[in-house]
Protein backbone atom coordinates (compact mmCIF):
# COMPACT_ATOMS: atom_id res chain seq x y z
CA UNK A 1 0.00 0.00 0.00
CA UNK A 2 2.74 2.44 1.03
CA UNK A 3 4.42 1.70 -2.39
CA UNK A 4 1.44 2.21 -4.69
CA UNK A 5 1.51 5.73 -2.75
CA UNK A 6 4.91 6.38 -3.49
CA UNK A 7 4.09 5.59 -7.17
CA UNK A 8 0.99 7.86 -7.11
CA UNK A 9 2.92 11.00 -5.72
CA UNK A 10 6.06 10.18 -7.87
CA UNK A 11 3.67 10.35 -10.82
CA UNK A 12 1.82 13.42 -9.74
CA UNK A 13 4.97 15.03 -9.50
CA UNK A 14 6.30 14.48 -12.81
CA UNK A 15 2.89 15.66 -14.71
CA UNK A 16 3.37 18.44 -12.41
CA UNK A 17 6.38 19.55 -13.52
CA UNK A 18 6.04 18.56 -17.03
CA UNK A 19 7.11 21.52 -19.37
CA UNK A 20 5.19 20.27 -22.11
CA UNK A 21 2.17 20.53 -20.52
CA UNK A 22 2.74 23.70 -19.08
CA UNK A 23 3.77 27.29 -19.96
CA UNK A 24 5.53 29.11 -17.20
CA UNK A 25 5.18 32.78 -17.43
CA UNK A 26 8.82 33.44 -15.42
CA UNK A 27 10.68 30.37 -15.37
CA UNK A 28 11.25 26.34 -16.36
CA UNK A 29 11.99 24.14 -13.06
CA UNK A 30 14.22 21.52 -15.03
CA UNK A 31 17.60 20.93 -13.87
CA UNK A 32 18.21 24.90 -13.81
CA UNK A 33 16.45 27.51 -14.50
CA UNK A 34 16.32 28.47 -17.50
CA UNK A 35 14.14 31.87 -18.57
CA UNK A 36 11.38 32.26 -20.99
CA UNK A 37 12.37 35.12 -22.63
CA UNK A 38 10.34 35.05 -25.86
CA UNK A 39 7.45 34.74 -24.03
CA UNK A 40 8.03 36.92 -21.20
CA UNK A 41 9.08 39.50 -23.89
CA UNK A 42 5.69 39.07 -25.44
CA UNK A 43 3.76 39.73 -22.35
CA UNK A 44 5.55 42.93 -21.57
CA UNK A 45 4.99 44.02 -25.21
CA UNK A 46 1.53 43.39 -24.71
CA UNK A 47 0.89 45.04 -21.04
CA UNK A 48 2.92 48.15 -22.99
CA UNK A 49 0.80 47.92 -25.80
CA UNK A 50 -2.62 47.87 -23.51
CA UNK A 51 -1.78 50.36 -21.20
CA UNK A 52 -1.18 53.07 -24.50
CA UNK A 53 -4.30 51.99 -26.10
CA UNK A 54 -6.45 52.26 -22.88
CA UNK A 55 -4.92 55.01 -21.34
CA UNK A 56 -7.31 57.85 -22.96
CA UNK A 57 -9.97 55.02 -24.26
CA UNK A 58 -13.22 55.18 -22.75
CA UNK A 59 -15.62 52.28 -23.26
CA UNK A 60 -18.80 53.76 -23.00
CA UNK A 61 -18.41 56.18 -25.60
CA UNK A 62 -18.98 54.44 -29.38
CA UNK A 63 -16.82 55.17 -32.13
CA UNK A 64 -20.23 55.87 -34.22
CA UNK A 65 -20.00 59.34 -36.33
CA UNK A 66 -22.53 61.34 -35.39
CA UNK A 67 -21.67 65.23 -36.99
CA UNK A 68 -24.39 64.50 -39.37
CA UNK A 69 -28.09 64.85 -40.27
CA UNK A 70 -30.21 62.45 -40.06
CA UNK A 71 -32.65 63.98 -41.96
CA UNK A 72 -30.73 63.90 -45.17
CA UNK A 73 -30.21 60.71 -47.30
CA UNK A 74 -26.93 58.69 -47.24
CA UNK A 75 -24.00 60.10 -48.64
CA UNK A 76 -25.32 63.60 -48.69
CA UNK A 77 -21.96 65.06 -46.68
CA UNK A 78 -19.09 63.51 -49.46
CA UNK A 79 -16.32 64.94 -46.19
CA UNK A 80 -17.60 62.77 -43.55
CA UNK A 81 -16.68 58.86 -43.34
CA UNK A 82 -18.82 56.11 -44.63
CA UNK A 83 -21.15 54.76 -42.43
CA UNK A 84 -19.92 52.68 -39.12
CA UNK A 85 -19.87 49.15 -40.39
CA UNK A 86 -21.57 46.14 -38.04
CA UNK A 87 -21.51 42.96 -39.43
CA UNK A 88 -23.55 39.95 -38.38
CA UNK A 89 -21.40 36.83 -39.03
CA UNK A 90 -23.32 33.03 -38.63
CA UNK A 91 -21.20 30.40 -37.92
CA UNK A 92 -23.06 27.44 -37.05
CA UNK A 93 -27.04 27.00 -36.76
CA UNK A 94 -29.95 24.26 -35.00
CA UNK A 95 -33.09 23.98 -35.28
CA UNK A 96 -34.79 23.47 -31.68
CA UNK A 97 -38.49 23.07 -32.19
CA UNK A 98 -41.52 24.34 -34.22
CA UNK A 99 -44.46 25.25 -32.75
CA UNK A 100 -47.85 25.25 -34.93
CA UNK A 101 -50.34 26.19 -32.96
CA UNK A 102 -48.56 29.40 -31.33
CA UNK A 103 -46.48 30.20 -35.39
CA UNK A 104 -43.06 30.04 -33.45
CA UNK A 105 -39.93 28.49 -34.39
CA UNK A 106 -37.10 28.37 -31.68
CA UNK A 107 -33.08 28.32 -33.31
CA UNK A 108 -29.97 28.27 -31.49
CA UNK A 109 -27.62 30.66 -33.19
CA UNK A 110 -23.63 30.58 -33.08
CA UNK A 111 -23.12 34.13 -34.16
CA UNK A 112 -19.67 36.37 -34.36
CA UNK A 113 -20.21 39.80 -34.48
CA UNK A 114 -17.89 42.29 -36.46
CA UNK A 115 -17.41 46.29 -36.04
CA UNK A 116 -14.33 48.82 -36.27
CA UNK A 117 -13.26 51.45 -33.10
CA UNK A 118 -10.38 53.34 -34.88
CA UNK A 119 -8.91 54.10 -31.54
CA UNK A 120 -8.05 50.66 -30.57
CA UNK A 121 -5.61 51.11 -34.13
CA UNK A 122 -2.01 50.74 -33.61
CA UNK A 123 1.32 50.75 -35.90
CA UNK A 124 2.62 47.14 -35.43
CA UNK A 125 6.40 47.41 -35.67
CA UNK A 126 6.36 50.04 -32.80
CA UNK A 127 5.21 46.98 -30.81
CA UNK A 128 7.55 43.83 -31.80
CA UNK A 129 5.04 43.24 -34.72
CA UNK A 130 2.02 42.33 -32.67
CA UNK A 131 -0.79 42.66 -34.63
CA UNK A 132 -3.96 41.16 -32.11
CA UNK A 133 -4.40 40.67 -28.54
CA UNK A 134 -7.38 39.09 -26.52
CA UNK A 135 -9.00 41.04 -23.63
CA UNK A 136 -12.66 41.20 -22.03
CA UNK A 137 -15.36 42.93 -23.76
CA UNK A 138 -15.78 45.07 -20.41
CA UNK A 139 -12.68 47.18 -21.44
CA UNK A 140 -13.99 48.26 -25.25
CA UNK A 141 -17.14 49.52 -26.58
CA UNK A 142 -19.53 46.61 -28.26
CA UNK A 143 -22.83 47.39 -29.71
CA UNK A 144 -25.77 45.75 -28.36
CA UNK A 145 -26.73 43.00 -30.98
CA UNK A 146 -30.78 43.18 -30.82
CA UNK A 147 -33.24 40.94 -32.36
CA UNK A 148 -36.01 42.55 -34.15
CA UNK A 149 -39.81 40.79 -34.21
CA UNK A 150 -38.47 37.94 -32.03
CA UNK A 151 -40.30 36.11 -29.06
CA UNK A 152 -37.50 35.15 -26.71
CA UNK A 153 -34.42 35.68 -27.01
CA UNK A 154 -31.44 33.86 -24.47
CA UNK A 155 -27.63 34.40 -24.53
CA UNK A 156 -25.95 31.96 -23.05
CA UNK A 157 -22.59 33.45 -22.50
CA UNK A 158 -21.09 33.79 -19.34
CA UNK A 159 -21.54 37.37 -18.80
CA UNK A 160 -18.43 38.18 -16.88
CA UNK A 161 -16.54 36.05 -18.92
CA UNK A 162 -17.12 37.44 -22.57
CA UNK A 163 -13.95 38.38 -24.89
CA UNK A 164 -13.21 40.16 -27.97
CA UNK A 165 -10.21 40.25 -30.37
CA UNK A 166 -9.02 43.68 -31.08
CA UNK A 167 -6.70 43.31 -34.30
CA UNK A 168 -3.73 46.32 -35.32
CA UNK A 169 -6.17 47.84 -37.45
CA UNK A 170 -8.90 48.40 -35.05
CA UNK A 171 -11.21 45.93 -36.15
CA UNK A 172 -12.87 43.62 -33.24
CA UNK A 173 -14.83 40.74 -33.39
CA UNK A 174 -16.14 38.38 -30.27
CA UNK A 175 -18.31 35.10 -29.85
CA UNK A 176 -22.14 34.95 -29.33
CA UNK A 177 -24.53 31.95 -28.59
CA UNK A 178 -27.77 32.23 -28.66
CA UNK A 179 -31.49 31.01 -28.57
CA UNK A 180 -33.70 33.11 -30.44
CA UNK A 181 -37.71 32.49 -30.84
CA UNK A 182 -39.04 33.95 -33.72
CA UNK A 183 -42.50 34.67 -34.95
CA UNK A 184 -43.40 32.73 -38.52
CA UNK A 185 -46.24 32.67 -40.26
CA UNK A 186 -47.36 28.94 -41.40
CA UNK A 187 -48.94 27.68 -44.23
CA UNK A 188 -50.30 24.70 -43.51
CA UNK A 189 -52.33 24.07 -46.44
CA UNK A 190 -50.26 20.80 -47.34
CA UNK A 191 -49.83 19.50 -43.75
CA UNK A 192 -48.17 16.92 -43.26
CA UNK A 193 -45.94 17.64 -46.55
CA UNK A 194 -45.66 21.16 -45.77
CA UNK A 195 -42.57 23.75 -46.01
CA UNK A 196 -42.08 26.51 -44.11
CA UNK A 197 -39.89 29.66 -44.52
CA UNK A 198 -39.08 31.39 -41.55
CA UNK A 199 -37.01 34.37 -40.72
CA UNK A 200 -34.67 35.55 -38.11
CA UNK A 201 -33.67 39.28 -37.72
CA UNK A 202 -31.08 41.46 -36.25
CA UNK A 203 -30.91 45.26 -35.85
CA UNK A 204 -28.90 47.94 -33.96
CA UNK A 205 -32.35 49.92 -33.29
CA UNK A 206 -30.75 53.14 -31.40
CA UNK A 207 -28.54 54.22 -33.94
CA UNK A 208 -29.95 55.86 -37.30
CA UNK A 209 -29.53 54.11 -40.79
CA UNK A 210 -27.40 57.44 -41.95
CA UNK A 211 -24.62 56.60 -39.50
CA UNK A 212 -24.63 52.72 -38.79
CA UNK A 213 -24.81 50.24 -41.83
CA UNK A 214 -25.23 46.49 -40.79
CA UNK A 215 -24.46 43.54 -42.49
CA UNK A 216 -24.83 40.06 -42.81
CA UNK A 217 -22.70 36.88 -43.73
CA UNK A 218 -22.78 32.60 -42.89
CA UNK A 219 -19.76 30.83 -43.07
CA UNK A 220 -19.25 28.57 -45.69
CA UNK A 221 -18.44 25.61 -43.96
CA UNK A 222 -22.25 24.78 -42.73
CA UNK A 223 -23.15 24.64 -46.13
CA UNK A 224 -21.53 22.06 -46.80
CA UNK A 225 -23.95 18.86 -46.93
CA UNK A 226 -22.56 16.80 -43.87
CA UNK A 227 -22.90 19.79 -41.28
CA UNK A 228 -26.07 21.35 -43.38
CA UNK A 229 -27.95 18.25 -42.56
CA UNK A 230 -27.17 18.36 -38.52
CA UNK A 231 -29.18 21.61 -38.58
CA UNK A 232 -32.57 20.11 -38.55
CA UNK A 233 -34.34 17.87 -35.92
CA UNK A 234 -36.48 14.68 -35.98
CA UNK A 235 -38.99 16.18 -37.46
CA UNK A 236 -37.73 19.18 -39.42
CA UNK A 237 -35.31 19.16 -42.16
CA UNK A 238 -33.04 22.05 -42.93
CA UNK A 239 -33.18 22.46 -46.91
CA UNK A 240 -31.92 25.94 -47.50
CA UNK A 241 -30.36 29.16 -45.78
CA UNK A 242 -29.87 32.41 -46.88
CA UNK A 243 -29.00 35.57 -45.61
CA UNK A 244 -29.46 39.05 -46.89
CA UNK A 245 -29.96 42.85 -45.16
CA UNK A 246 -33.24 44.58 -46.11
CA UNK A 247 -34.54 48.06 -45.23
CA UNK A 248 -37.18 48.79 -42.60
CA UNK A 249 -38.79 51.53 -43.92
CA UNK A 250 -41.63 54.15 -42.41
CA UNK A 251 -42.84 57.11 -43.86
CA UNK A 252 -39.83 59.27 -42.17
CA UNK A 253 -36.83 59.03 -42.34
CA UNK A 254 -35.64 58.81 -39.03
CA UNK A 255 -37.20 55.63 -38.41
CA UNK A 256 -35.47 53.63 -40.68
CA UNK A 257 -33.11 51.00 -40.17
CA UNK A 258 -31.17 47.84 -41.52
CA UNK A 259 -32.20 44.47 -40.51
CA UNK A 260 -29.68 41.79 -40.92
CA UNK A 261 -32.00 38.71 -42.05
CA UNK A 262 -31.11 34.87 -41.69
CA UNK A 263 -33.89 33.00 -43.63
CA UNK A 264 -34.11 28.96 -43.39
CA UNK A 265 -36.33 27.06 -45.15
CA UNK A 266 -37.19 23.59 -43.49
CA UNK A 267 -39.66 20.89 -44.68
CA UNK A 268 -41.63 18.16 -42.68
CA UNK A 269 -40.43 14.31 -42.51
CA UNK A 270 -44.08 13.23 -42.93
CA UNK A 271 -43.24 9.77 -42.19
CA UNK A 272 -44.71 9.80 -38.60
CA UNK A 273 -48.28 11.00 -39.54
CA UNK A 274 -48.61 8.52 -42.47
CA UNK A 275 -47.98 5.29 -39.94
CA UNK A 276 -49.80 7.16 -36.98
CA UNK A 277 -52.76 9.22 -38.90
CA UNK A 278 -53.21 8.29 -42.81
CA UNK A 279 -52.50 4.52 -42.82
CA UNK A 280 -54.40 3.24 -39.56
CA UNK A 281 -57.54 5.74 -40.62
CA UNK A 282 -57.22 4.35 -44.13
CA UNK A 283 -57.50 0.29 -42.58
CA UNK A 284 -60.34 1.42 -40.08
CA UNK A 285 -62.74 3.15 -42.79
CA UNK A 286 -61.72 0.16 -45.07
CA UNK A 287 -63.04 -2.20 -42.71
CA UNK A 288 -65.78 -0.17 -41.52
CA UNK A 289 -67.62 0.23 -44.85
CA UNK A 290 -66.99 -3.48 -45.53
CA UNK A 291 -68.62 -4.21 -42.29
CA UNK A 292 -71.56 -1.58 -43.13
CA UNK A 293 -72.48 -3.60 -46.41
CA UNK A 294 -72.23 -7.37 -44.69
CA UNK A 295 -74.50 -9.35 -45.29
CA UNK A 296 -76.30 -10.89 -42.34
CA UNK A 297 -75.88 -8.26 -39.65
CA UNK A 298 -78.75 -6.60 -38.39
CA UNK A 299 -79.68 -2.84 -38.53
CA UNK A 300 -78.31 -1.60 -35.36
CA UNK A 301 -74.84 -3.66 -35.51
CA UNK A 302 -74.24 -2.10 -38.95
CA UNK A 303 -75.04 1.66 -37.32
CA UNK A 304 -72.61 0.66 -34.15
CA UNK A 305 -69.53 0.25 -36.63
CA UNK A 306 -70.39 3.89 -38.90
CA UNK A 307 -70.55 5.27 -35.21
CA UNK A 308 -67.62 3.95 -33.88
CA UNK A 309 -65.75 5.13 -37.72
CA UNK A 310 -67.54 8.31 -36.95
CA UNK A 311 -65.74 8.70 -33.54
CA UNK A 312 -62.64 7.53 -34.52
CA UNK A 313 -62.11 9.35 -37.55
CA UNK A 314 -63.43 12.86 -35.06
CA UNK A 315 -61.28 11.67 -32.50
CA UNK A 316 -58.05 11.89 -35.23
CA UNK A 317 -59.60 15.22 -36.32
CA UNK A 318 -58.78 16.94 -32.61
CA UNK A 319 -55.09 14.85 -32.41
CA UNK A 320 -54.36 16.78 -35.53
CA UNK A 321 -55.76 20.04 -34.36
CA UNK A 322 -53.43 20.40 -31.40
CA UNK A 323 -50.65 20.36 -34.05
CA UNK A 324 -51.59 23.11 -36.69
CA UNK A 325 -52.36 27.03 -36.00
CA UNK A 326 -56.06 28.10 -36.50
CA UNK A 327 -56.01 29.51 -39.69
CA UNK A 328 -58.97 29.53 -42.37
CA UNK A 329 -56.84 27.02 -44.73
CA UNK A 330 -57.83 23.34 -44.33
CA UNK A 331 -54.87 20.94 -44.04
CA UNK A 332 -54.39 18.76 -46.71
CA UNK A 333 -54.51 15.82 -43.79
CA UNK A 334 -57.71 17.23 -42.70
CA UNK A 335 -59.19 17.10 -45.90
CA UNK A 336 -58.14 13.41 -46.12
CA UNK A 337 -59.97 12.77 -43.22
CA UNK A 338 -63.00 14.55 -43.83
CA UNK A 339 -63.53 12.52 -46.87
CA UNK A 340 -63.00 9.29 -45.09
CA UNK A 341 -64.98 10.85 -42.63
CA UNK A 342 -68.21 11.64 -45.96
CA UNK A 343 -67.62 8.27 -47.03
CA UNK A 344 -68.33 6.71 -43.83
CA UNK A 345 -71.67 8.67 -44.10
CA UNK A 346 -72.76 7.94 -47.64
CA UNK A 347 -72.22 4.21 -46.66
CA UNK A 348 -74.28 4.74 -43.32
CA UNK A 349 -77.07 6.32 -45.55
CA UNK A 350 -77.01 4.23 -48.47
CA UNK A 351 -77.29 0.94 -45.81
CA UNK A 352 -80.13 2.85 -43.81
CA UNK A 353 -81.93 3.20 -47.17
CA UNK A 354 -81.52 0.01 -48.28
CA UNK A 355 -82.98 -1.64 -44.91
CA UNK A 356 -86.07 0.85 -45.06
CA UNK A 357 -86.44 -0.12 -48.45
CA UNK A 358 -86.45 -3.55 -47.85
CA UNK A 359 -88.51 -3.23 -44.99
CA UNK A 360 -91.09 -1.21 -46.87
CA UNK A 361 -90.70 -3.08 -50.38
CA UNK A 362 -91.10 -6.91 -48.87
CA UNK A 363 -94.60 -7.32 -47.85
CA UNK A 364 -96.04 -5.67 -50.82
CA UNK A 365 -94.10 -8.28 -53.25
CA UNK A 366 -95.39 -10.73 -50.93
CA UNK A 367 -98.93 -9.38 -51.86
CA UNK A 368 -98.16 -8.85 -55.21
CA UNK A 369 -97.16 -12.47 -55.73
CA UNK A 370 -99.49 -13.98 -53.69
CA UNK A 371 -102.44 -12.33 -56.02
CA UNK A 372 -101.09 -12.90 -58.63
CA UNK A 373 -100.55 -16.64 -57.70
CA UNK A 374 -104.42 -16.89 -57.46
CA UNK A 375 -105.02 -15.52 -60.49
Amino acid sequence: MIFLLIVSLSSITSFYYNSELYVMTGFEFNVFLIPVSKYKDFLDVQTNLTDKLFKDYNPTVSPVYTWIDVDQPIGYDREAPKRWNYTVFLYYLKLVEVKEPEEKVSVVLELMEYWFDARLSWNPSHFHNTTTFYTRQDNVWSPTLTAFGVNDIMDFRDQDNRMVCVDNTGFLWNYISVRVSANCQMDVSRFPFDTQTCQIQFCLPIFYRVQVEVLSEIYEGIMDEKIFKTMGNSEWKLINLTNRVAVLKYNDNMGNMDLAIFEITIRRNPLYYIYMIVFPSFVINFVSIVGVFLNGADKMSRLNVGLTNIMTMTFILGVMADKIPRTGNIPLLGIYIIINLVIMLIAIAIVTAITELRRWATPRLKLKRTALRFQ
